[in-house]
């Protein structure tokens, strides 16, 4: 269960968050002064603290400390009104793990309090990937290709290698055979999503910190990399990566060393670094966003995986995969998929690739009752006689001929003028954010949501 802690002087605040974050599955408790709530740490263990900035007795940017001292585990993220971003800045310095400005959004609140969580279990689970594995699934040439690419790889193990693919084609699958598949599979292999590591935390969450680095900095900490020692760091969505971090990654590739944040030592790394991206990173040299020279250094070796609807041969045998899984997990006996439904899967366009084919199977196992794995699901079949849809409407539903899904058709819109934004600005998701007037997280969050 995530649980959050919230601290604020008015009831008001206090009573909505909890409500709604109890609504988004949370475990919540709520305090009006720091003195409280330090007692509720006691005994009600919180991940995340919600806390404001300006309380009756105190400022919560001063109280941070505090908080990190009662539970050095503990997240903190403060909210503060608009008027005061140059104050949260300095509380990330203090140690928070991020603000959030007033009048805040609650899935704003939900999307930074998820990802802190995510990030802390995460760290908690590394012991666990240690020879996880799940196969590359397929009779194609090209998937009997990449399997035996992955074996060479896997013989390789000090060559870097970059997987290329579209969003859910399954590169990290791929990583994880690479790994498995190599000498160093006695060791941790750990992914670090570089999308989803906020940027002024990205250097402490990669290469660890001193203690009293910063306020906050209650021990020292290893970071991420430090803890793939003689294993592989996966970095997911590389290009993503931030400009300022690409130089310190470069530095780490030609030499196997970095320096903890605040550390005076050079601390050296025996790790394989398999990337990832579903960008055109070629482009993104060209735009000045992506370093050559860190390109060339990670694509010693690249692994390209084509999407679902290019190898269309290989979903039969990934329908088979999917039912002795699902069977598995709802202790079903399901046989087989019914005929007419397998002819749709075969003609559906997946934009999702394999990670959409497994998000429709868990939902269709979820209502079949028999033997036979029926239809479920609305599998729409996108005809795109223009990429870009400019300037053409968007068909609504006529309600006399039935009920419709307002979310669904919702969601649709978005992903429509999504992919529009995408394809104007070479899938630079920031670029494409701003054209859509929302933030770059919201955009991945969404973008997320689909996949």
């Amino acid at each position: 269960m995530k649980k959050v802690l919230i601290v604020d002087d008015e009831f008001l605040i206090r009573f909505t968050l909890e409500e709604g974050l109890k609504d988004r599955g949370y475990e919540t408790q709520s305090a009006e002064t720091v003195k409280d709530a330090l007692e509720k740490m006691k005994t009600f263990h919180p991940q995340v603290i919600l806390l404001d900035n300006r309380l009756q007795d105190s400022l919560g940017i001063d109280e941070i400390s505090t908080f990190r001292s009662a539970d050095e585990e503990v997240q903190v993220i403060l909210m503060t009104a608009y008027g005061s971003v140059a104050q949260a800045v300095e509380a990330t310095k203090r140690g928070a793990y991020d603000y959030i400005l007033k009048p805040f959004d609650i899935d704003e609140i939900d999307r930074i309090a998820s990802r802190c969580i995510g990030q802390m279990q995460d760290r908690e689970s590394l012991q666990f990937l240690k020879g996880k594995t799940q196969e590359f699934i397929g009779v194609s040439d090209a998937a009997m290709r990449i399997r035996r690419h992955i074996e060479l790889l896997g013989k390789n193990s000090t060559v870097n290698v970059l997987i290329r693919g579209e969003t859910g084609t399954g590169k990290e699958v791929a990583a994880s055979l690479i790994h498995a598949c190599s000498d160093r599979r006695d060791h941790l292999m750990v992914r670090i999503n570089c999308s989803a590591i906020p940027e002024h935390l990205m250097e402490s969450e990669l290469f660890g910190y001193e203690r009293g680095a910063f306020a906050g900095a209650m021990k020292t900490k290893k970071g991420l990399i430090e803890l793939a020692a003689g294993g592989t760091v996966f970095l997911d969505e590389i290009g993503e990566l931030p400009l300022s971090m690409q130089t310190k990654i470069l530095t780490f590739l030609d030499h196997k060393k970095f320096k903890r944040v605040g550390g005076l030592e050079d601390i050296e790394v025996d790790a394989r670094v398999i990337a990832a991206t579903n960008r055109n990173l070629e482009h993104a040299v060209k735009q000045g966003e992506f370093r050559e020279d860190l390109f060339y250094r990670i694509n010693v070796m690249e692994l390209v995986i084509p999407p679902l609807r290019d190898r269309r041969e290989d979903i039969p045998a990934l329908c088979d995969y999917y039912l002795k899984y699902y069977n598995g997990m709802f202790g079903k006996n399901i046989t087989h998929v019914d005929p007419d439904f397998m002819r749709e899967l075969l003609l559906y366009d997946w934009k999702g690739n394999v990670r959409e084919l497994k998000n429709i199977f868990e939902r269709c196992f979820l209502f079949c009752q028999g033997d036979v794995l029926e239809k479920h699901v609305e599998l729409k079949r996108v005809d795109w006689k223009d990429d870009t849809r400019t300037g053409e409407p968007f068909a609504l539903k006529d309600l006399r001929k039935g009920p419709i899904s307002l979310d669904q058709e919702v969601s649709m819109l978005e992903q429509i003028y999504m992919d529009q934004a995408l394809k104007l600005c070479g899938n630079n998701v920031t670029k494409a954010a701003a054209l859509l007037g929302i933030t770059r997280f919201s955009m991945k969050r969404r973008l997320d949501k689909e996949d």
